[in-house]
């Protein structure tokens, strides 16, 4: 099926925050605004303020912005509308587009997508994907569960084929726990991921073992679904949701595959250094955990990645400098974090076999608008870098009156030599 993008309204045109300079009372890198960056605990930056340029985008109750970038340039942001007080059916899609690395951005598009919180990943050749999740009651809906689609785009994300992804026969039958039922959620990847040989993967589940990576050697224009990852300890047999769901993909000098994933916490180890594991609570308190896999997804092996409970929504861009930047969202406040929530970043080195980042130092506060007594406003991420070094992050978050914003922030980080 080929979706044409609905450009019937045109509620919002772009803007643009100008900043006014300031002086500061701590160190900052780049030009001095009446608007920053907190980077807590600084060691490797050498600055505790970072300069920000903050572009508020879109429309109120736009949730979950997701920012991309073309091979020539072009920035994406993708988002859902999930207006307060309304069914889910009234939920839909945006695109916004810009030229001007962030700084401005075109009027808004409505996409005939299906499902919420879409994620952008673009493959170096430019073919665009799309994931989404699609509850029951959602516009759209063809099932009584939660299933997924898929969306892929060669032509800059100007039109679309869609994939449903749903409780399958490949699923039924990779299940551990030897039950078959004719109905399950299922869940996937956050990301599509090229490998050196131009193969596509992408991880497709559902619970208690059903753990698939399609592959593809056509861009990703079909697929081959009868791969069956195999799992070391813990056991995912057990495990009532997708291992798959929301992972981010990365791919290791060395030719292996990192998934870094989003687990419910009492089905895996303590965190290192943590007492006890949060019983009870709601999925913000999920954590992040990393699977390595030597074979193209055929097999993984468990590791832990170091973040702490309520970290989740994982991406790892790899900057020009050669330093990685790990984009995540803090969702809930346990102890030795603090509010307020919102988007963090992390750097980090790439070593032979995958990545290496400090969590302890150098935490980089890029939203911190929620107040403390509301719950986090999604944020999202992930971060992109434009051609003259200037990252860009996306979030939302929520008003003192519970209201739903997006925005884009612009800043930079020193360079290696800059540091103190």
């Amino acid at each position: 099926m080929v979706l044409d993008p609905v450009n019937h309204m045109e509620r919002f045109g772009a803007m643009v925050l100008l900043l006014s300079l300031a002086a500061s009372s701590s160190s900052v890198s780049g030009a001095e605004t009446d608007d920053f960056i907190e980077v807590k605990n600084p060691k490797a930056i050498g600055v505790d303020r970072l300069a920000a340029e903050r572009i508020p985008i879109g429309i109120k109750d736009d949730y979950k912005p997701c920012v991309a970038r073309l091979p020539d340039g072009e920035l994406l942001l993708i988002g859902f509308n999930a207006p307060q007080g309304k069914p889910l059916d009234a939920e839909y899609s945006f695109l916004y587009r810009s030229r001007d690395g962030g700084r401005t951005w075109s009027k808004r598009q409505d996409l005939d997508f299906i499902g919420r919180e879409p994620y952008f990943s673009v493959t170096p050749s430019g073919v665009v994907f799309v994931t989404t999740h699609v509850l029951p009651a959602a516009r759209g809906s063809t099932e009584s569960y939660c299933y997924c689609q898929l969306y892929r785009s060669d032509d800059g994300a100007k039109t679309w084929t869609e994939t449903k992804i749903p409780f399958d026969d490949a699923m039924r039958a990779a299940r551990r726990d030897g039950k078959r039922p004719e109905t399950a959620n299922t869940g996937t990847a956050r990301n599509v991921l090229e490998l050196d040989d131009g193969t596509f993967i992408f991880g497709v589940g559902s619970g208690h073992g059903a753990a698939l990576i399609w592959q593809s050697s056509d861009e990703g224009r079909s697929w081959d679904k009868t791969l069956a990852g195999q799992y070391s300890s813990p056991d995912i047999g057990k495990y009532p949701g997708s291992i798959h769901n929301e992972a981010f993909m990365f791919l290791a000098s060395n030719g292996d595959v990192l998934s870094i994933k989003r687990v419910i916490p009492e089905y895996f180890p303590v965190i290192p250094g943590s007492k006890d594991t949060p019983h009870g609570h709601n999925d913000q308190f999920h954590r992040l955990v990393v699977y390595r896999s030597s074979d193209r997804g055929a097999s993984w092996s468990f590791e832990e990645f170091d973040s702490w409970y309520g970290e989740m929504y994982p991406s790892v861009l790899r900057l020009q400098d050669g330093r990685l930047l790990f984009t995540y969202t803090q969702r809930t406040s346990v102890p030795p974090n603090t509010p307020p929530l919102g988007l963090r970043a992390a750097i980090g080195e790439q070593t032979p076999d995958g990545f290496r980042f400090d969590f302890k130092h150098d935490r980089i506060m890029l939203d911190t608008k929620t107040p403390a007594n509301l719950t986090s406003g999604g944020s999202f991420g992930p971060t992109v870098q434009n051609d003259d070094g200037t990252l860009v992050s996306s979030y939302s978050y929520r008003k003192a009156d519970n209201s739903l914003h997006c925005e884009v922030v612009r800043w930079k980080l020193p360079s290696r030599s800059k540091r103190k």
